[in-house]
């Protein structure tokens, strides 16, 4: 009796999850290349909050950061630091919002020609659900608004 009943409980069970329909959808959102005049590149995180979400912004900046940051000059440094990430998250009865802060300074040195060039740029991003949701529809919001606050970072980086 209690095999049927597990059995009928997991078919119940995939059947309402394969009939349930997602709110949130998740986004592929590509970078542009960002090019430095620089030789060298490196990234720091300073001074952010703990927790998964942000776990995840560090990998998706990380990635960026290996994949969309060129640098090809003959000389000088490129720093990135990440002084701030701060999610805020508010979850109700029927409502939830995610809230992302993310700020980056950009540090280009050249000590041949004795300059630097500090670049602070900013990025508020959030996306709220009303009504009924899924746990996978907050997850999905979480990853759209962590890459979009990236994406405008590098919109932002791309025009400087």
């Amino acid at each position: 009796m209690v095999k049927y009943l597990v059995l009928l409980l997991f078919v119940l069970f995939i059947g309402c999850e394969m009939n349930s329909e997602q709110l949130v959808k998740t986004e592929n959102i590509s970078f542009e290349n960002v090019k430095f005049n620089a030789v060298s590149k490196n990234l720091n995180f300073t001074n952010t909050q703990e927790g998964p979400e942000v776990e995840i912004t560090k990998k998706l900046v990380n990635d960026w950061f290996q994949n969309n940051v060129k640098i090809d000059g003959f000389e000088g440094n490129l720093d990135i630091n990440v002084t701030s990430i701060e999610i805020n998250k508010i979850k109700e009865d029927e409502y939830y919002r995610f809230e992302i802060k993310l700020s980056i300074e950009f540090l280009e040195t050249n000590e041949v020609l004795n300059k630097r060039k500090l670049y602070k740029i900013n990025s508020l991003e959030y996306g709220d659900i009303q009504g009924s949701f899924s746990i996978k529809d907050t997850e999905n919001l979480n990853m759209n608004i962590i890459s979009n606050s990236l994406k405008s970072i590098n919109q932002k980086v791309s025009v400087m």
